[in-house]
């Protein structure tokens, strides 16, 4: 199947996925699915190929995709929003950006590195408990929660906040990130740096 929701409605598109599924299993037969819609990717896929420029950049299941990217390509394209990508330099195990401060990396040290994370893996703290502080740039309420976009340093990144939080623009926010859920990558080779265990 080539794009074969890309001309239906949003509605119906959720819909026809549904229905994809069921038939799939039903049947149980296998089916290639090309598409640029992540969402119909991850909803509908046993294993994901993640291509880009013709080139194999992941084959994975949708949760190691999403989870456990492979390099900065599959980590800023999956996911809604993407992953935020933030750059700076890794010193004795602490990454270090402007605003940002995550220990736990080990001992590595390494003068142009990427930190990865997701916006629900990021959660308002104290100035005293935080490692990340920015100001508000914008946030948009969708529901169940309300994504609230900070500016830090020169990067603009997001975070899953409740959906009754309000802040005002430029108002100094303060966060968490365990980097149990931060991801690194080589900022030359783009690809994932893994500690050793």
């Amino acid at each position: 199947m080539d794009e074969p929701l890309s001309n239906l409605d949003a509605k119906l598109r959720v819909s026809m996925r549904a229905h994809l599924k069921n038939l799939h299993s039903e049947l149980g037969i296998t089916t290639v699915y090309v598409t640029h819609d992540q969402i119909e990717a991850m909803t509908l896929a046993d294993r994901v190929v993640v291509m880009s420029n013709s080139l194999i950049q992941q084959i994975d299941t949708p949760e190691k995709i999403y989870s456990d990217p492979a390099n900065l390509f599959v980590a800023g394209f999956v996911g809604s929003p993407p992953m935020n990508l933030i750059k700076g330099k890794l010193q004795d195990g602490v990454f270090l950006a402007p605003g940002v401060q995550i220990p736990g990396f080990g001992h590595l040290t390494q003068d142009s590195v990427v930190l990865g994370v997701r916006s629900e893996d990021l959660s308002i703290a104290k100035q005293d408990t935080s490692n990340l502080s920015g100001k508000v740039f914008s946030f948009e309420l969708i529901g169940d929660s309300t994504l609230t976009t900070l500016t830090i340093g020169k990067d603009l990144i997001s975070v899953r906040t409740p959906k009754d939080l309000r802040l005002s623009i430029n108002t100094d926010v303060f966060l968490t990130a365990d980097f149990n859920f931060c991801y690194l990558f080589d900022s030359i080779t783009t690809n994932r740096i893994r500690l050793q265990d």
